[in-house]
């Protein structure tokens, strides 16, 4: 479903939804077919948004937007939401042209994921945890993956999945047999199909099922404050029995290397170079921005009657979280833009790729939670009321630190170690 692309990228996008950082960018299109004699550099300003794909993704956000009080009151994102980003090409961001999906560059799922993001970040949420698993999916199942990957772009199927190996897995004949718990499945209560990470005889295997399955159950668990409405519960299985076929162990590759190496170009990026957290993060703290300016220009001060705007200190305020979100996307962008390049030039990653990609999804996350909680002081009191949109800004861009792979103080050690040239897998981990 969605809009055809005619080419990888179809040149700049005027200002659409609340992507500011395209606003000083010149109107036209550019040629965007990378060639291998072209420098990287000039390469890299080349890829631009996908127009196509970013104004489907502004019209699908405005629908969704529309719904996302709802979705945080009652802790769950309707099917709806699902059926917009299915309609406007956006569950197949990750999923090659090829099996009917969009092929979408790591540029543009920055941009899309900013508007997603922006209207509802439960819904962003369970979007780029199913984004993750289409493409892992292709690496870790090859063949046996294309009827899931084909029942997504065709149905707008919805694939969850646990990271965290859990329950108890044996080895049965023609396949293996599961029981027990996994936390933290995004997106459970509404999704087709799930991955369930476990263990079995010292191998990490990937188990794949209909989540109808019989067995199967979903508690819910997911009681918090941030991300209401992403229904990441945990999973519950009784006996269920898994094929062979259906349980790939997960063999993944080096942080620089791709998932796909034989995929689409634009496809063919380390497996570090995940974008939809720092996206969809940099889109909450985007419309925390532009609702507090309209905020601030529409109320007086409790004292003396004069506009919010009017006074220093919340200029300030604004100010720096404007320059937070703007350098935080810059970076995200720059990196981004030279991946693909490098990508579509066919030229090898190294793990300074990785890194620098970690590195600036960090600083995109982290400058968003720094812009929302600036702009609290802007709000008062009116910012915990929970009858706006801001208290729910300022609980969703929490969630971009809290993440298990790329919390904080984990992005600094691999970053650190890097810089070092100390190994990864070093054992011991510290000296």
């Amino acid at each position: 479903m969605g809009p055809e692309p005619d080419s990888y990228h179809q040149g700049h996008v005027g200002p659409l939804g609340r992507l500011s950082w395209q606003l000083n960018r010149r109107i036209g299109r550019v040629a965007t077919v990378v060639k291998k004699e072209q420098p990287l550099a000039l390469a890299a300003d080349l890829v631009q948004p996908r127009e196509d794909l970013v104004r489907a993704a502004n019209q699908a956000a405005g629908r969704i937007a529309e719904r996302a009080a709802e979705a945080d009151r009652q802790r769950r994102v309707p099917v709806e939401n699902i059926q917009d980003l299915h309609e406007a090409g956006l569950l197949t961001v990750a999923i090659p042209k090829e099996f009917g999906g969009s092929e979408a560059d790591l540029v543009t799922q920055i941009a899309v994921y900013e508007l997603i993001g922006g209207a509802c970040a439960s819904t962003a949420w369970v979007m780029g945890n199913h984004s993750v698993l289409c493409t892992r999916a292709l690496g870790m199942m090859g063949e046996g993956a294309y009827s899931l990957i084909r029942d997504v772009a065709e149905n707008g199927s919805l694939i969850s999945h646990a990271a965290i190996p859990g329950g108890d897995t044996k080895s049965a004949p023609g396949g293996f047999v599961a029981s027990g718990r996994w936390p933290f499945v995004s997106g459970s209560s509404i999704s087709t199909w799930m991955f369930l990470s476990t263990l079995v005889d010292g191998d990490n295997r990937w188990m794949l099922m209909p989540t109808s399955q019989p067995g199967l159950t979903i508690e819910e668990t997911w009681f918090a404050m941030a991300a209401r409405g992403s229904m990441t519960h945990d999973v519950l299985l009784d006996n269920v029995f898994v094929p062979e076929n259906m349980a790939p162990v997960s063999k993944r590759p080096a942080p620089h290397a791709p998932w796909l190496p034989d995929g689409p170009p634009v496809l063919k990026v380390p497996t570090k170079a995940r974008v939809w957290m720092s996206g969809m993060m940099l889109g909450v703290a985007q419309a925390a921005l532009d609702e507090t300016v309209e905020f601030g220009k529409a109320r007086s001060m409790t004292f003396g009657g004069a506009t919010r705007g009017s006074m220093p200190g919340n200029q300030f305020a604004v100010a720096d979280a404007a320059m937070y979100i703007e350098s935080g996307r810059a970076f995200l962008v720059q990196e981004a833009q030279a991946i693909t390049a490098k990508a579509i030039s066919g030229e090898e990653f190294v793990p300074g790729d990785a890194a620098r990609m970690e590195m600036a999804g960090l600083v995109a996350r982290g400058n968003a939670q720094k812009a929302v909680d600036r702009l609290f002081g802007v709000r008062g009191a009116h910012g915990l009321f929970e009858t706006d949109n801001f208290e729910r800004y300022y609980r969703d861009v929490r969630m971009g630190t809290l993440h298990a792979v790329s919390t904080p103080d984990l992005v600094r050690e691999e970053v650190g170690k890097h810089l070092f040239g100390i190994p990864l897998d070093v054992q011991p981990r510290w000296a």
